[in-house]
């Protein structure tokens, strides 16, 4: 019987497992016992007698030279569709073709369906930037004044709740640095604040928010600036029209005293006095703003929010686009401001310099802290350290009140006793445990040692086009070997990048010698690398898309030392912050061990928590560093090199970062 087959373990060979299997359907089929009808394979009855194996006899020629068996005789296979033989390794083909052309139809259907999510979500960001108040002088909102204090604030998203019944509470002129980790929901905050959907906000005055750069036109850069002023630039119009026309209604006088109140003959002056010290020359301030980057654009955003003079001023990651000078500048024009300002920075010393108060942004709740960032870590440690204290001693002190309450729980005499000491329990007002958030880790491999020097520059010349009478850089000298921990800084527009695009061998000196040790592995990180990044997909997708031998667990592994973990690195990148998004491009610019890493603004959108976690991470990394940053912070603690780059070289300064920032501040690089 094929139960006493199976169980006595009786052996065939391939010959007569292939006989066996094929007169078995046979005479199962003579026996009615199995249906072969339509396209159905075959279906089993019980069988209501034994059948003796050793009864068949028969050997099928078809099957003998192209059939194949899975049964217990053997691990080869077989199969039968409307009563046809079909070959085994052809069905495996077939199936393994429907189910590549069923993955594929699946990837393409979820493509579309991302696609269409993204264009959604970008239409309602931007339908949220255009609810945000316009950039203009509006002499007409008056407030008697800017102190607020609202209890019992929340605010959400759809699907997510970002503060829950917590204070808000500003100071008329107080400078605030808005603080927590990336994709908290600041930015979510500074919005509502902006278009005053919290309670109380309504009756405040004019609030304004540096969100994003200008669209480019035909318009100059003091123009743009100037144009922020509508009521001044009607008045200068009617001026024009009545002087060409004649003045028949005596509306001169009228028209001079108004501009004479709202002071319209300085405002020119004004506005060129904000660009200059955001960096921008005479020639650039009369420069169509068609021709500028990115960040130049997002210079001029700044300087029309800041010529509005607004009763309060929110700024987001304001010196993402500034050099060094700029920020300087910047910080101490906010000093000096007399409105209200609140900042969601990274730049510690930027909000050292700037802030009067701290709000930090946890657990749904906002939290105030007296004095600057290095105040507020000082008074969080200390608060917290307290906490732990009173935490101790309560838990220490309850849990003698519970033992004495286990002891004695049954004994009669002393039930008044007990059930005081369980009154007693009850009311105590609990202390919170201090529960430390996890650390944020950045973790870059180390690359195996090579000889240096892995790149050399010697009396380097380079101008974009051969036909330009004049250099861009010159006399060029610089090494770069494994142990260089190099910041390498200069005024916007110098040639920062172009130095490293030239270390990179993106572009090549027209003179002069260059060596590149073709051994060595350069990565580059720029926010160029973050903007290129495909946001309609995923982390892990941005990886398998570039790196397509790399398996899952490499990818998930490498994304896991970076701070993109579990869900994380499977969400499309347009849901991602911009810190987070950071990580990712950081994640890129590690991958595969680089013997020397190029940073241009590494610190731009992470939060100061991965901030520090950065600088731990590059600290102890054993390749060579190049570094173009603004966070003074930053540099600081990782480089021990200084290049800065001005006409037209790149030159080493003697001296450390408080050294430079002086020689720059007085004039003397």
């Amino acid at each position: 019987m094929i139960g006493e087959f199976v169980v006595n373990n009786i052996k065939f060979d391939k010959t007569d497992s292939k006989q066996v299997t094929h007169k078995l359907y046979e005479e199962l089929s003579k026996e009615k016992l199995i249906s072969t009808d339509g396209s159905l394979t075959w279906v089993a009855e019980r069988l209501d007698k034994p059948l003796i194996m050793n009864k068949v006899e028969l050997i099928s020629s078809l099957e003998e030279e192209y059939g194949y068996t899975k049964t217990p005789f053997s691990f080869d296979k077989f199969t039968y569709d409307n009563n046809q033989f079909i070959d085994g390794d052809a069905l495996d083909k077939k199936a393994q073709q429907k189910a590549e052309e069923k993955k594929l139809r699946e990837h393409e259907k979820k493509k579309a369906a991302d696609n269409r999510i993204h264009k959604e979500h970008m239409q309602k960001m931007i339908d949220m930037k255009d609810t945000l108040p316009p950039i203009q002088i509006d002499r007409k909102i008056k407030s008697s004044s800017m102190d607020i204090r609202v209890d019992d604030v929340s605010l959400e998203v759809p699907g997510k709740l970002l503060l829950d019944q917590t204070s808000v509470i500003l100071g008329s002129g107080r400078k605030y640095g808005l603080i927590g980790k990336n994709g908290i929901g600041k930015t979510t905050l500074l919005y509502s604040m902006c278009r005053k959907e919290l309670k109380g906000f309504d009756k405040l005055g004019q609030i304004l928010l540096v969100e994003q750069e200008i669209s480019g036109d035909d318009k100059t850069v003091i123009e743009t600036v100037l144009a922020v002023d509508a009521e001044r630039a009607e008045l200068l119009a009617r001026e024009q029209e009545i002087l060409k026309n004649g003045d028949k209604n005596n509306e001169l006088d009228k028209i001079y005293e108004t501009m004479e109140n709202i002071d319209a003959h300085s405002a020119e002056n004004n506005a060129r006095s904000l660009l200059h010290g955001l960096g921008f020359t005479a020639k650039m301030m009369d420069m169509q703003t068609k021709f500028l980057s990115g960040g130049w654009r997002m210079r001029v955003s700044l300087a029309r929010v800041l010529f509005c003079k607004p009763d309060m001023l929110l700024l987001d990651e304001p010196t993402n686009h500034l050099d060094l000078n700029a920020v300087m500048w910047l910080q101490d024009y906010l000093i000096n401001w007399g409105a209200t300002v609140l900042i969601v920075s990274h730049a510690r010393e930027f909000l050292n310099n700037v802030c009067t108060d701290i709000i930090s942004f946890e657990n749904m709740q906002l939290n105030y802290y007296k004095g600057n960032y290095n105040q507020y870590e000082e008074t969080r440690r200390r608060n917290l350290a307290d906490q732990k204290k009173q935490f101790d001693a309560q838990q220490s002190h309850m849990s003698h009140i519970q033992d004495f309450i286990d002891k004695f729980r049954y004994n009669a005499k002393r039930a008044s006793l007990v059930q005081s000491r369980i009154k007693s329990l009850n009311r105590i007002d609990k202390i919170e445990e201090v529960i430390m958030d996890p650390t944020t880790v950045f973790m870059f491999e180390d690359p195996e040692k090579i000889r240096p020097p892995l790149i050399r520059v010697d009396d380097g010349f380079f101008k974009y086009n051969d036909t330009d009478e004049e250099w861009l850089l010159e006399n060029l000298k610089f090494v770069v070997d494994m142990e260089s921990k190099v910041a390498l800084l200069g005024a916007n527009g110098v040639g920062k990048t172009t130095f490293l695009n030239i270390l990179t061998e993106k572009l090549k000196c027209q003179d002069g010698d260059f060596f590149f040790n073709k051994r060595a592995r350069i990565s580059m990180f720029t926010q160029h690398t973050v903007d290129t990044l495909d946001i309609t997909l995923s982390p892990h997708e941005q990886f398998t898309t570039l790196y397509s031998s790399a398996t899952t667990e490499m990818i998930r592994s490498h994304l896991g030392r970076y701070g993109v973990t579990g869900n994380l690195a499977m969400r499309p990148m347009y849901l991602l912050s911009g810190g987070q998004k950071s990580r990712v491009a950081l994640a890129l610019a590690g991958w595969g061990n680089p013997h020397v890493m190029i940073m241009d603004e590494p610190t731009n959108h992470l939060d100061i928590e991965a901030v520090d976690a950065l600088i731990v991470a590059l600290a102890n990394y054993q390749g060579g560093l190049i570094i173009v940053s603004h966070d003074q912070y930053f540099v600081s603690c990782i480089c021990d090199q200084i290049w800065y780059v001005k006409a037209k070289k790149i030159k080493k300064f003697q001296g450390d970062f408080d050294d430079y920032r002086t020689a720059l501040a007085t004039n003397r690089l």
